[in-house]
């Protein structure tokens, strides 16, 4: 008998996808033969489409015409589900809900399981204001729900609200690295530096930030992605002479940098938004990873793993808390270097060795 065939499918570009990779490689593992539908478009770097670095999956693109809105979402599930439909599948494997259209269609016509991967709150997204369409993309995951045989999500919290929500049982598989062989702590860099990694987008309080640098002339701060505010925040920090913004980078960039900073930034407005309310980021994990201690805003999943970590705080989402946060851990080394050495210990419960269990345990198909 031969290998089972999952398709995944993604909204968006497989570069910025650290978890479909890894949960990919870990299907193939578990012996299914993977494929990923992607769409070939990167709103802030020009790409090349070309096979993953030396993956066990394979990957197809997708150009649409539309870059966003209904018209690129109506496209681009019409294009995933007629390029399916007269191919051999044995598992549909929709990540969110804005793939669930084509992927739910497939499932039933075809008669195949269908998998369910929230990788966020979707219809409770800042970007969907209008009420109506949220009721649009309710019904859309609803219907997709009832029809999965697997659901999970990125964190306990979420899974809960989503189980509440639609009716159906969520696992968690979260969105956590893979563990370095050299989890010693590194050498920071001369001056403290704050990082912030991941989009540079509305509700990520990185003005609060920004405003921050202000009155901590004596660290930097990094940037590192690009967003709907990339100009906007430049702008704001167009006087200042400790932040830098550095662009798109790769992972691999990353996991050389990151582990050199001071501290991780990773507040959250979460007061309109319930999608931010239940998030787990990956980038608390990958601050955790490099041995720098996070500071997060007062959400449910940040203090639950700070209250059994101690790898991080959480602190009130202003420019006071976050100054005086810095300067404790400046002045008070020793309380630095615990939370310093707490993050690496953290890493060898929450990392991808030990999450992908979760996964094998999920997909029994």
């Amino acid at each position: 008998m031969g290998r089972k065939k999952i398709i995944i499918g993604i909204s968006g570009h497989i570069f910025s996808d650290q978890r479909m990779k890894r949960i990919a490689s870990a299907l193939v593992e578990m012996g299914y033969d993977v494929e990923i539908l992607y769409r070939h478009y990167f709103k802030y770097k020009s790409i090349e489409t070309r096979h993953s670095e030396q993956a066990a999956y394979s990957t197809h693109a997708y150009k649409i015409p539309f870059k966003s809105g209904i018209g690129m979402y109506l496209l681009l599930n019409h294009r995933y589900f007629w390029s399916q439909l007269l191919k051999p599948a044995d598992v549909y494997y929709a990540v969110d809900s804005d793939t669930l259209p084509a992927f739910t269609l497939l499932s039933i016509i075809k008669r195949k399981p269908l998998i369910y991967d929230a990788h966020e709150y979707f219809t409770e997204v800042p970007e969907l204001k209008s009420r109506w369409k949220k009721s649009i993309w309710d019904w859309i995951t609803k219907w997709g729900v009832n029809h999965s045989q697997v659901r999970y999500t990125v964190a306990e919290g979420l899974a809960k609200e989503l189980s509440n929500r639609y009716g159906k049982p969520f696992g968690v598989v979260r969105n956590v690295p893979v563990l370095a062989q050299n989890t010693t702590i590194i050498k920071q860099f001369e001056r403290p530096c704050i990082i912030y990694q991941g989009a540079l987008n509305e509700g990520r309080q990185l003005e609060l930030l920004i405003d921050a640098m202000r009155q901590l002339a004596e660290c930097d701060c990094y940037l590192i992605g690009e967003g709907d505010l990339s100009v906007s925040l430049r702008a704001r920090a167009k006087d200042l002479k400790n932040v830098y913004f550095k662009g798109l980078m790769s992972p691999e960039e990353l996991r050389i940098i990151t582990p050199s900073c001071f501290a991780g930034f990773n507040l959250l407005e979460a007061k309109n938004s319930l999608s931010y309310y239940y998030s787990l980021s990956n980038k608390y994990f990958d601050y955790m990873h490099a041995g720098v201690p996070s500071i997060s805003s007062h959400l449910p999943e940040y203090e639950l793993l700070n209250t059994a970590t101690s790898a991080g705080v959480c602190i009130d989402d202003t420019v006071d808390a976050m100054v005086s946060t810095i300067r404790l851990w400046l002045n008070n080394r020793q309380i630095y270097e615990k939370l310093r050495e707490n993050a690496i210990l953290a890493s060898k419960s929450y990392n991808w060795g030990n999450e992908k269990e979760n996964l094998k345990t999920l997909i029994q198909i």
